[in-house]
């Protein structure tokens, strides 16, 4: 762990999505099998969500790889979108495993436990409790470092893997006392958690796909970190466009008309500089300078 910490954020978080691949194989082979030799339903709907983490997870890693390839020909901006359609198709993913979830507590499958099945169950869904947390903990701080979607979609898909483990430990330990309903509504509820947090990560997506800017305090603080920069007389329009987990900002300025264009591009390259020291998501400004005849200018 602590050569990880020494490397680049952006190779810390690529090695963070190696890990979860490997995890999530781990996992859901560990579950599916404790489902099969316990008879668990909860636990075995627990593993087929493992599965949908391990085929997410994998898309993510790939989609990382290609959104952080260079602008080309084809593409003038870049492959960050990439991400977005990741988490997208992470998000569509996660709706079918929660409605799946549901198909199989509608069965209504009623389990009685012996106390090696028993043991076998909870030893699963305990040890999947403690190694989602610390995934969870891992993706949350790669997504953080990066601003990724995608890593930021899979840090919810873990924390939501740690609450449907719970639900598997309560509903397996009530069935021990023959109370053998409520692992049905255990695996109810899995089912929920899985499909809410899978329409949160489309929704998410597909605002990012279409453009839309959810900090709606941006264009206020670009405006302030603009006028702070000496030369500035006015600020005229400012859009932003995401460039998958970063921003690319399009503006305008007034400067004094009388100054040169060596002036105006210098004012211009301050103001660049400033909203992109000052903006952690912004990545890229584009400025338009206008002149001015103002004479307080």
């Amino acid at each position: 762990m602590a050569d990880i910490d020494k490397k680049p954020p952006a190779v810390r978080a690529e090695r963070v999505l190696v890990t979860g691949v490997v995890v999530n194989t781990c996992l859901a082979v560990l579950k599916i099998l404790a489902g099969l030799v316990s008879g668990s339903p909860s636990l075995l709907a627990d593993g087929y969500h493992s599965l949908g983490d391990l085929a997410t997870n994998g898309l993510a890693w790939l989609s990382w790889r290609w959104a952080r390839q260079p602008a080309d020909e084809d593409h003038h901006y870049g492959h960050g979108k990439m991400e977005a359609m990741a988490a997208l198709v992470v998000g569509g993913l996660l709706v079918v495993t929660g409605i799946g979830v549901w198909w199989h507590a509608a069965r209504g499958e009623s389990v009685s436990y012996a106390g090696f099945e028993l043991w076998i169950a909870l030893a699963a869904a305990l040890l999947s409790i403690v190694v989602n947390a610390w995934l969870t903990r891992l993706t949350l701080h790669a997504a953080r470092e990066t601003n990724s979607p995608t890593l930021t979609a899979l840090a919810a898909d873990n924390h939501s893997d740690v609450w449907t483990s719970v639900l598997v430990v309560i509903g397996v330990g009530s069935s021990a006392y023959g109370l053998s309903w409520v692992e049905t509504v255990a695996t109810v509820l899995i089912g929920f958690f899985v499909l809410m947090m899978g329409q949160q990560i489309v929704r998410t997506s597909f605002d990012t796909l279409t453009d839309r800017i959810s900090d709606a305090g941006l264009r206020g603080r670009v405006t302030e970190l603009t006028r702070a920069v000496h030369g500035v007389c006015e600020v005229g329009t400012i859009a932003a466009h995401p460039l998958g987990g970063s921003l690319r900002v399009d503006m305008e300025i007034s400067v004094n008309g009388s100054s040169t264009v060596r002036q105006g591009h210098a004012i211009a390259h301050a103001v660049e500089e400033n909203i992109i020291n000052f903006e952690k998501a912004v990545v890229e400004v584009a400025v338009h300078v206008n002149p001015t005849d103002d004479p307080e200018a």
